[in-house]
């Protein structure tokens, strides 16, 4: 058994942040993360690229994912990759964590949890799984590994968009949509129109076919009409289903998939700070530039939480 000054529980860019800025101001820091360091960037999106960034060209997330984590080890982290949190509880001024194969305390904690484990939302289609892994996918591969002539990316957001702004460099790309409208970053958008890929609108599908791989897409417009589309391959981008249900078993009193903080990323909780998705509080904006910046803040609350103790 170790013990910390903090414990940062998830190891996306906000964990990684606030272990970086914590070794920064000389505290002991632990990172637990229930996957691969980085979270959504590496274990949802890993071929997505992100431009959003501040002084960082586009890159894909896998790429930014491991430059956050390699520089939250050079700052002396401990990072604790695939080690799922299985319980918090305060016990004699420190909180004791229980994580896969091993127990330590800290002195602070950190829930960096974003939204917990993702389940990818699905279309609700009977022959779902039989086309699984076979031209159905939930989540853009290496770009290197797409064999598709022909694809269909199902969804009006930020990550349908920039997933068909990828695979237009190795297939033709039609993306269908349930509303009129997208709901992605104007520069996005933008930049979509610019690489003129097919658009589908007010469609909902509701078949999928083929024999031993998927081959087609049945479309239904808004006036009960049908429309078929070849694709050899289907990524569907319409969310994420989130999973923060072993969270409430800790002994820490935690309810909901959201925790109200201060300006300091303060819980109720002494000692305990939320970022990220987790986080709330008026105004948020849920970037990664956020993310960044609450875990600089949540280092800094600790380090004077401890300092008065």
């Amino acid at each position: 058994m170790s013990t910390y000054d903090i414990a940062i529980i998830g190891g996306g860019p906000a964990g990684l942040a606030t272990a970086m800025y914590a070794g920064l101001r000389g505290l002991g820091a632990v990172v637990y993360e229930a996957e691969a360091f980085g979270g959504q960037l590496i274990n949802l999106y890993p071929s997505k690229p992100v431009s959003n960034f501040p002084a960082q060209a586009a890159l894909p997330s896998r790429e930014l994912a491991l430059k956050l984590a390699e520089q939250a080890e050079q700052f002396g982290a401990e990072l604790r990759e695939w080690r799922a949190v299985e319980d918090v509880r305060p016990h004699d001024g420190v909180f004791g964590l229980r994580s896969t194969l091993r127990e330590d305390e800290a002195r602070t904690v950190v829930l960096a949890l974003g939204l917990g484990r993702f389940t990818p939302r699905r279309l609700g289609l009977d022959d779902e799984e039989r086309y699984l892994g076979r031209g159905l996918a939930y989540r853009l591969p290496p770009l290197e590994e797409v064999r598709a002539k022909r694809a269909v990316v199902i969804g009006g957001g930020d990550t349908a968009l920039d997933t068909a702004l990828s695979l237009r460099e190795v297939a033709d790309v039609t993306v269908i949509r349930r509303r009129d409208e997208f709901r992605a970053y104007a520069h996005t958008q933008d930049r979509f129109a610019d690489a003129g890929i097919e658009v589908v609108s007010n469609g909902e599908v509701v078949g999928l076919r083929g024999r031993e791989r998927l081959e087609s897409v049945v479309v239904r417009r808004p006036d009960e009409s049908l429309m078929e589309f070849p694709a050899d391959l289907v990524l569907v981008s319409i969310g994420q289903v989130p999973d923060l249900s072993g969270v409430s078993q800790w002994g820490l009193g935690l309810t909901g998939t959201k925790i109200d903080v201060d300006s300091a990323m303060q819980t109720d909780i002494p000692g305990v700070y939320a970022v990220r998705d987790f986080a709330a509080y008026p105004g948020k904006v849920r970037m990664i530039a956020t993310a960044v910046a609450e875990g600089s803040t949540a280092a800094a609350s600790a380090q004077r939480y401890l300092a008065a103790a």
